[in-house]
């Protein structure tokens, strides 16, 4: 009797039996191990020329970085995955002193690919570009209207996924609605957001296979004292200067369209945002728009790339002559994928106004790692 005991304690654990028997298997757990990676991004730009849009502070030539990322990612037990990632630059605008905030902190319940559920802070569904990695953009910066009408990042929770074989996707979402790094709501609503992709089409264009690609999304949302930019807004009309604040209601609505075929991508989409402020200024509901349209090839295959890019923005239909025009031309060089490249954009904008035409060129190195 003891005999056998030792057996099977031998066997239970992969031990050599008292006979002097082999070791006849190894109990391991089921499923993926717990992974971490550690990464990280980083973008030294050069700016030269005129000042550009009102994203940019002046005309003065200059240096600075981009972004300089770290972030942590990983997945652990059977349906778990997560993501970490501070930013130590991160701004266009002048700053004295760079500090460290949080981009991205959330943790992603991966079990079903038709429904996953990400709870934390992370960018919304709402604008392709928007949603396209930064360090994976074919122009160095994004459009105005995308930076000025979607939501970027936000503290909330989202369920997701993919159907149809990855033909069609989804997502929808609520959140605080009032930016990133802000662990309070503005007031007792959430901004709500939904987005659906679909892949129409894939094909042969010529000898070069081609995707066709369509996403539509909007949102809606109560605000209270949101900061928002270039949209004539003021919270307090009593004061001669406009601060900027939003109180009141908006919604948003976009379309985008990409079309991938061999070495060329074509992309296009159109944001539109109602605001209706409580204050009533500049108006008791106006509309923000704009759109544009990108087109880029490789002339040297994963090598050497050129863009070509046209952007409006209007901040307010009810008010003439106030969009912002710009056209782009740029270059990309890929030594190493989007690991290591170097990009540079000339930029020509119309300014609203009497203001005469801006030109700028942009430059970057960019790593991964």
């Amino acid at each position: 009797m003891r005999h056998a005991i030792h057996v099977l304690l031998a066997f239970s654990l992969g031990l050599p039996t008292l006979a002097g028997a082999q070791t006849l298997g190894e109990v391991k757990p089921a499923g993926r191990e717990p992974t971490l990676t550690i990464g990280g991004l980083l973008q030294v730009q050069f700016d030269a020329g005129d000042k550009g849009d009102s994203r940019f502070a002046n005309d003065f030539d200059r240096f600075y970085l981009r972004r300089a990322r770290l972030n942590a990612s990983g997945r652990f037990l059977e349906e778990f995955d997560f993501r970490l990632e501070m930013d130590l630059a991160g701004s266009l605008s002048n700053t004295s002193g760079l500090r460290a905030q949080m981009t991205d902190g959330h943790i992603n319940w991966n079990r079903y690919p038709a429904a996953n559920v990400r709870v934390g802070q992370f960018k919304t569904p709402f604008g392709f570009e928007q949603l396209y990695g930064d360090p994976r953009l074919l122009t160095i910066e994004r459009t105005l209207v995308n930076d000025r009408l979607t939501l970027n990042r936000q503290l909330g929770a989202q369920m997701g996924g993919d159907l149809l074989e990855k033909r069609l996707g989804y997502a929808v979402g609520a959140f605080n609605g009032n930016g990133v790094n802000n662990n309070f709501n503005d007031n007792n609503a959430f901004v709500t957001v939904g987005r659906v992709t679909a892949v129409p089409w894939q094909g042969k264009l010529g000898s070069a296979t081609a995707t066709w690609s369509v996403g539509v999304n909007g949102f809606s949302s109560k605000d209270t004292g949101l900061a928002l930019s270039d949209l004539g807004l003021d919270s307090t009309p009593a004061t001669p200067d406009r601060d900027g604040l939003f109180t009141g209601k908006r919604r948003g609505s976009g379309v985008d369209s990409q079309l991938v075929a061999g070495p060329f991508e074509l992309w296009g989409e159109l944001l539109r945002e109602r605001f209706e402020p409580s204050s009533k200024i500049p108006r008791a509901s106006f509309d923000s728009r704009g759109w544009y349209g990108q087109a880029s090839c490789f002339v040297m295959p994963s090598r050497f790339q050129v863009v070509v890019k046209y952007e409006t923005f209007d901040p307010n239909d009810r008010k003439n002559a106030d969009e912002t025009k710009t056209a782009t031309l740029g270059a990309n060089v890929y030594f190493k994928g989007h690991d290591l490249k170097l990009m540079a954009d000339y930029l020509r904008t119309e300014l609203p106004g009497a203001q005469k035409t801006q030109n700028k060129v942009i430059a970057r190195l960019q790593v991964m790692f």
